[in-house]
Protein backbone atom coordinates (compact mmCIF):
# COMPACT_ATOMS: atom_id res chain seq x y z
CA UNK A 1 0.00 0.00 0.00
CA UNK A 2 1.19 3.54 -0.69
CA UNK A 3 1.90 5.42 2.52
CA UNK A 4 2.58 9.13 2.16
CA UNK A 5 5.19 9.11 4.91
CA UNK A 6 6.97 6.14 3.40
CA UNK A 7 6.88 7.70 -0.04
CA UNK A 8 8.32 10.97 1.21
CA UNK A 9 10.90 9.29 3.42
CA UNK A 10 12.92 8.26 0.40
CA UNK A 11 12.68 11.61 -1.39
CA UNK A 12 16.15 12.87 -0.54
CA UNK A 13 17.86 9.60 -1.40
CA UNK A 14 15.96 9.22 -4.65
CA UNK A 15 16.73 12.76 -5.74
CA UNK A 16 20.41 12.30 -4.91
CA UNK A 17 20.53 9.09 -6.90
CA UNK A 18 18.92 10.80 -9.88
CA UNK A 19 21.43 13.64 -9.80
CA UNK A 20 24.54 11.55 -9.11
CA UNK A 21 27.45 11.60 -11.61
CA UNK A 22 26.57 9.53 -14.63
CA UNK A 23 28.63 7.60 -17.12
CA UNK A 24 28.59 7.98 -20.85
CA UNK A 25 25.37 7.21 -22.72
CA UNK A 26 25.12 3.51 -23.49
CA UNK A 27 23.03 1.87 -26.19
CA UNK A 28 21.04 -0.19 -23.71
CA UNK A 29 18.37 1.97 -22.13
CA UNK A 30 18.30 2.79 -19.32
CA UNK A 31 22.00 2.63 -18.57
CA UNK A 32 21.88 5.22 -15.76
CA UNK A 33 19.29 6.74 -13.39
CA UNK A 34 16.34 8.63 -14.86
CA UNK A 35 15.28 11.95 -13.31
CA UNK A 36 11.54 12.51 -13.00
CA UNK A 37 10.95 16.25 -12.49
CA UNK A 38 8.00 17.38 -10.37
CA UNK A 39 7.32 21.10 -10.71
CA UNK A 40 5.99 21.45 -7.16
CA UNK A 41 7.12 20.87 -3.59
CA UNK A 42 7.19 17.43 -2.02
CA UNK A 43 3.96 16.24 -0.44
CA UNK A 44 1.42 17.52 -2.95
CA UNK A 45 -0.79 15.45 -5.21
CA UNK A 46 1.64 15.52 -8.14
CA UNK A 47 4.58 14.55 -5.96
CA UNK A 48 2.70 11.62 -4.42
CA UNK A 49 1.55 10.44 -7.87
CA UNK A 50 5.12 10.64 -9.18
CA UNK A 51 6.68 8.71 -6.34
CA UNK A 52 3.99 6.04 -6.45
CA UNK A 53 4.29 5.34 -10.20
CA UNK A 54 8.09 5.60 -10.40
CA UNK A 55 8.88 2.19 -8.92
CA UNK A 56 6.35 0.48 -11.17
CA UNK A 57 7.85 2.13 -14.24
CA UNK A 58 11.23 0.87 -13.03
CA UNK A 59 9.77 -2.63 -12.92
CA UNK A 60 8.58 -2.53 -16.52
CA UNK A 61 11.65 -0.76 -17.89
CA UNK A 62 13.69 -3.62 -16.44
CA UNK A 63 17.45 -3.89 -16.45
CA UNK A 64 17.80 -2.45 -12.96
CA UNK A 65 16.15 0.83 -13.98
CA UNK A 66 16.20 3.60 -11.39
CA UNK A 67 13.91 6.64 -11.41
CA UNK A 68 14.55 9.47 -8.96
CA UNK A 69 11.87 12.09 -8.33
CA UNK A 70 13.34 15.60 -8.24
CA UNK A 71 11.24 18.54 -7.02
CA UNK A 72 11.75 21.78 -8.96
CA UNK A 73 9.06 24.20 -7.69
CA UNK A 74 8.72 27.80 -8.81
CA UNK A 75 6.60 30.06 -10.96
CA UNK A 76 3.44 28.02 -10.47
CA UNK A 77 5.15 25.07 -12.15
CA UNK A 78 6.93 26.98 -14.90
CA UNK A 79 10.41 26.32 -13.49
CA UNK A 80 10.05 22.56 -13.53
CA UNK A 81 8.24 22.34 -16.86
CA UNK A 82 10.89 24.51 -18.50
CA UNK A 83 13.59 22.22 -17.14
CA UNK A 84 11.88 19.19 -18.69
CA UNK A 85 11.42 20.96 -22.03
CA UNK A 86 15.06 22.06 -22.17
CA UNK A 87 16.61 18.79 -21.03
CA UNK A 88 18.75 16.62 -23.30
CA UNK A 89 16.36 14.44 -25.36
CA UNK A 90 17.97 11.15 -24.32
CA UNK A 91 15.19 9.75 -22.12
CA UNK A 92 17.04 10.38 -18.88
CA UNK A 93 14.97 13.43 -17.92
CA UNK A 94 11.20 13.14 -17.88
CA UNK A 95 8.63 14.95 -15.79
CA UNK A 96 5.09 15.31 -14.62
CA UNK A 97 3.09 18.01 -16.38
CA UNK A 98 -0.13 19.43 -15.03
CA UNK A 99 -2.92 20.64 -17.26
CA UNK A 100 -4.51 23.09 -17.48
CA UNK A 101 -1.87 24.94 -15.43
CA UNK A 102 1.10 24.42 -17.75
CA UNK A 103 -1.12 25.20 -20.74
CA UNK A 104 -2.57 28.32 -19.11
CA UNK A 105 0.93 29.77 -18.91
CA UNK A 106 1.25 29.40 -22.70
CA UNK A 107 -2.00 31.30 -23.18
CA UNK A 108 -1.39 34.21 -20.82
CA UNK A 109 2.34 34.69 -21.47
CA UNK A 110 5.25 33.24 -23.41
CA UNK A 111 7.08 30.66 -21.30
CA UNK A 112 10.21 29.00 -22.65
CA UNK A 113 8.22 26.01 -23.87
CA UNK A 114 5.21 25.06 -26.00
CA UNK A 115 3.32 21.83 -26.56
CA UNK A 116 5.82 21.05 -29.29
CA UNK A 117 8.59 21.17 -26.67
CA UNK A 118 7.46 17.84 -25.20
CA UNK A 119 7.33 14.16 -26.12
CA UNK A 120 4.16 12.79 -24.48
CA UNK A 121 4.59 9.56 -22.51
CA UNK A 122 1.01 9.35 -21.30
CA UNK A 123 -1.64 10.66 -18.95
CA UNK A 124 -2.04 9.03 -15.55
CA UNK A 125 -4.33 10.93 -13.18
CA UNK A 126 -7.32 13.24 -13.38
CA UNK A 127 -7.93 14.92 -10.02
CA UNK A 128 -11.09 17.04 -9.76
CA UNK A 129 -10.79 20.22 -7.73
CA UNK A 130 -12.71 20.71 -4.51
CA UNK A 131 -13.79 23.71 -2.48
CA UNK A 132 -12.96 23.26 1.21
CA UNK A 133 -13.15 25.06 4.54
CA UNK A 134 -12.06 24.31 8.10
CA UNK A 135 -14.52 22.33 10.20
CA UNK A 136 -15.17 25.44 12.31
CA UNK A 137 -16.11 27.55 9.28
CA UNK A 138 -19.34 29.47 9.08
CA UNK A 139 -19.71 28.20 5.52
CA UNK A 140 -21.66 24.95 5.42
CA UNK A 141 -22.46 24.82 1.69
CA UNK A 142 -21.30 26.36 -1.57
CA UNK A 143 -24.48 28.43 -1.47
CA UNK A 144 -23.18 30.06 1.73
CA UNK A 145 -19.90 30.94 0.02
CA UNK A 146 -21.67 32.37 -3.02
CA UNK A 147 -24.11 34.37 -0.88
CA UNK A 148 -21.26 36.02 1.05
CA UNK A 149 -19.30 36.78 -2.13
CA UNK A 150 -22.32 38.39 -3.73
CA UNK A 151 -23.19 40.50 -0.70
CA UNK A 152 -19.54 41.53 -0.17
CA UNK A 153 -17.91 41.44 -3.63
CA UNK A 154 -14.17 40.83 -3.61
CA UNK A 155 -13.92 40.47 0.16
CA UNK A 156 -13.87 36.66 0.42
CA UNK A 157 -10.40 35.23 -0.16
CA UNK A 158 -10.20 31.95 -2.05
CA UNK A 159 -6.84 30.18 -1.96
CA UNK A 160 -5.48 28.13 -4.86
CA UNK A 161 -2.44 25.86 -4.89
CA UNK A 162 -0.99 27.19 -8.14
CA UNK A 163 -0.64 30.39 -10.10
CA UNK A 164 -3.42 32.29 -11.84
CA UNK A 165 -4.95 30.22 -14.59
CA UNK A 166 -4.56 26.92 -12.76
CA UNK A 167 -7.46 24.46 -12.66
CA UNK A 168 -8.72 25.74 -9.31
CA UNK A 169 -8.67 29.38 -10.39
CA UNK A 170 -10.49 28.53 -13.62
CA UNK A 171 -13.05 26.48 -11.71
CA UNK A 172 -13.88 29.34 -9.36
CA UNK A 173 -14.07 31.77 -12.28
CA UNK A 174 -16.80 29.48 -13.62
CA UNK A 175 -18.61 29.88 -10.29
CA UNK A 176 -18.29 33.66 -10.58
CA UNK A 177 -19.75 33.66 -14.09
CA UNK A 178 -22.56 31.28 -13.13
CA UNK A 179 -23.62 33.08 -9.94
CA UNK A 180 -22.49 36.69 -10.11
CA UNK A 181 -20.28 36.23 -7.05
CA UNK A 182 -16.90 38.02 -6.90
CA UNK A 183 -13.96 36.46 -5.06
CA UNK A 184 -10.50 37.64 -4.03
CA UNK A 185 -8.07 35.01 -5.34
CA UNK A 186 -4.88 34.23 -3.44
CA UNK A 187 -2.44 32.04 -5.38
CA UNK A 188 -0.01 30.13 -3.15
CA UNK A 189 1.96 28.37 -5.88
CA UNK A 190 1.91 25.00 -4.12
CA UNK A 191 -0.33 22.75 -2.05
CA UNK A 192 1.44 22.78 1.32
CA UNK A 193 1.40 26.55 2.04
CA UNK A 194 -2.23 26.85 0.95
CA UNK A 195 -3.27 23.97 3.21
CA UNK A 196 -1.31 25.45 6.11
CA UNK A 197 -3.01 28.81 5.67
CA UNK A 198 -6.42 27.16 5.48
CA UNK A 199 -5.91 24.84 8.46
CA UNK A 200 -4.33 27.65 10.46
CA UNK A 201 -7.38 29.85 10.04
CA UNK A 202 -5.53 32.47 7.98
CA UNK A 203 -7.58 31.68 4.88
CA UNK A 204 -11.37 31.23 4.94
CA UNK A 205 -11.78 29.05 1.83
CA UNK A 206 -9.36 26.96 -0.18
CA UNK A 207 -9.30 24.90 -3.36
CA UNK A 208 -7.23 21.75 -3.80
CA UNK A 209 -7.42 18.42 -5.59
CA UNK A 210 -9.85 15.84 -4.24
CA UNK A 211 -7.00 13.39 -3.64
CA UNK A 212 -5.20 16.03 -1.55
CA UNK A 213 -8.16 16.87 0.66
CA UNK A 214 -10.13 13.68 1.14
CA UNK A 215 -8.04 12.35 4.06
CA UNK A 216 -8.46 15.63 5.97
CA UNK A 217 -12.17 15.53 5.17
CA UNK A 218 -12.49 12.00 6.57
CA UNK A 219 -10.56 13.06 9.65
CA UNK A 220 -12.99 15.92 10.20
CA UNK A 221 -10.30 18.59 9.89
CA UNK A 222 -11.64 19.99 6.62
CA UNK A 223 -15.15 20.16 5.27
CA UNK A 224 -15.40 19.67 1.52
CA UNK A 225 -18.24 21.79 0.19
CA UNK A 226 -18.21 20.39 -3.33
CA UNK A 227 -16.25 18.62 -6.04
CA UNK A 228 -16.00 20.05 -9.56
CA UNK A 229 -16.66 16.69 -11.24
CA UNK A 230 -19.41 15.17 -13.34
CA UNK A 231 -20.34 12.70 -10.60
CA UNK A 232 -19.31 11.63 -7.13
CA UNK A 233 -16.09 9.64 -6.83
CA UNK A 234 -16.20 6.09 -5.39
CA UNK A 235 -13.61 6.90 -2.72
CA UNK A 236 -15.52 10.04 -1.69
CA UNK A 237 -19.23 9.08 -1.90
CA UNK A 238 -20.29 11.65 0.69
CA UNK A 239 -18.75 14.57 -1.21
CA UNK A 240 -21.42 16.26 -3.34
CA UNK A 241 -20.59 17.73 -6.71
CA UNK A 242 -20.94 21.41 -7.44
CA UNK A 243 -23.36 20.45 -10.21
CA UNK A 244 -25.64 18.75 -7.68
CA UNK A 245 -25.83 22.07 -5.89
CA UNK A 246 -27.07 23.91 -8.96
CA UNK A 247 -23.83 25.36 -10.32
CA UNK A 248 -22.49 24.29 -13.72
CA UNK A 249 -18.75 24.16 -13.13
CA UNK A 250 -16.26 21.42 -14.00
CA UNK A 251 -12.54 21.60 -13.35
CA UNK A 252 -9.61 19.45 -12.32
CA UNK A 253 -5.95 18.75 -12.87
CA UNK A 254 -4.64 16.20 -15.33
CA UNK A 255 -1.28 14.77 -14.29
CA UNK A 256 0.73 13.01 -16.93
CA UNK A 257 4.32 12.35 -17.93
CA UNK A 258 6.35 13.76 -20.80
CA UNK A 259 9.94 14.19 -21.84
CA UNK A 260 11.62 16.81 -24.00
CA UNK A 261 10.89 16.75 -27.72
CA UNK A 262 13.29 14.70 -29.79
CA UNK A 263 13.70 11.59 -27.64
CA UNK A 264 14.73 8.75 -30.01
CA UNK A 265 11.67 6.72 -31.00
CA UNK A 266 12.85 3.37 -29.51
CA UNK A 267 13.62 4.98 -26.13
CA UNK A 268 10.38 6.97 -26.13
CA UNK A 269 8.42 3.80 -26.83
CA UNK A 270 10.15 2.04 -23.93
CA UNK A 271 9.06 4.84 -21.60
CA UNK A 272 5.53 4.89 -23.01
CA UNK A 273 5.16 1.12 -22.74
CA UNK A 274 6.53 1.16 -19.19
CA UNK A 275 3.96 3.77 -18.11
CA UNK A 276 1.11 1.89 -19.80
CA UNK A 277 2.08 -1.38 -18.11
CA UNK A 278 2.65 0.31 -14.76
CA UNK A 279 -0.72 2.06 -14.88
CA UNK A 280 -2.42 -1.31 -15.46
CA UNK A 281 -0.40 -3.26 -12.90
CA UNK A 282 -2.95 -4.84 -10.51
CA UNK A 283 -0.87 -4.06 -7.44
CA UNK A 284 -0.42 -0.43 -8.51
CA UNK A 285 -4.13 -0.03 -9.28
CA UNK A 286 -5.11 -1.47 -5.91
CA UNK A 287 -2.61 0.66 -4.03
CA UNK A 288 -3.69 3.76 -5.97
CA UNK A 289 -7.25 3.16 -4.83
CA UNK A 290 -6.12 2.84 -1.23
CA UNK A 291 -4.12 6.07 -1.57
CA UNK A 292 -7.08 7.92 -3.14
CA UNK A 293 -5.22 8.53 -6.41
CA UNK A 294 -7.90 9.08 -9.10
CA UNK A 295 -6.35 7.18 -12.01
CA UNK A 296 -7.19 7.99 -15.61
CA UNK A 297 -4.63 6.58 -18.00
CA UNK A 298 -4.41 8.17 -21.47
CA UNK A 299 -2.24 6.76 -24.25
CA UNK A 300 0.32 9.21 -25.73
CA UNK A 301 -1.73 10.16 -28.81
CA UNK A 302 -4.91 10.56 -26.77
CA UNK A 303 -3.04 12.57 -24.16
CA UNK A 304 -1.55 14.94 -26.75
CA UNK A 305 -4.94 15.38 -28.44
CA UNK A 306 -6.51 16.19 -25.07
CA UNK A 307 -3.82 18.80 -24.35
CA UNK A 308 -4.23 20.40 -27.79
CA UNK A 309 -7.98 20.67 -27.27
CA UNK A 310 -7.45 22.13 -23.81
CA UNK A 311 -5.06 24.67 -25.31
CA UNK A 312 -7.62 25.70 -27.92
CA UNK A 313 -10.37 25.94 -25.29
CA UNK A 314 -8.25 28.08 -22.97
CA UNK A 315 -7.29 30.45 -25.80
CA UNK A 316 -10.97 30.97 -26.51
CA UNK A 317 -11.73 31.60 -22.82
CA UNK A 318 -8.78 34.00 -22.53
CA UNK A 319 -9.97 36.00 -25.52
CA UNK A 320 -13.37 36.47 -23.88
CA UNK A 321 -12.45 36.77 -20.19
CA UNK A 322 -8.74 36.90 -19.32
CA UNK A 323 -8.13 35.22 -15.97
CA UNK A 324 -4.86 36.90 -14.97
CA UNK A 325 -5.18 38.53 -11.55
Amino acid sequence: MFNRRQILAGASGAAAAALAPRGAFAQAFPAKPISMIVAFHAGGGTDIAARSIARYMEKYLGGGASIGVVNRPGGGGETGWTQVAQAAPDGYTIGFINAPAFISLMVEKQPKYSLDSFSPIGGLVYDPMILAVRKESEFKTIADVVKFAKEKPGQLSIGTTGASGNSEHLGMLQVERATGAKFNFVHFGSTAPMQQALLGGHLPVGTIGLSEGIALHRAGTLRILGAFSESRYPFAPDVPTVKEQGIEALSGSSRGIAGPAGIPAPILKQLQDALKSAAADPEYVENAKKADIPLRYMAPDEYLAWMRKTHADLKEIWAATPWKT
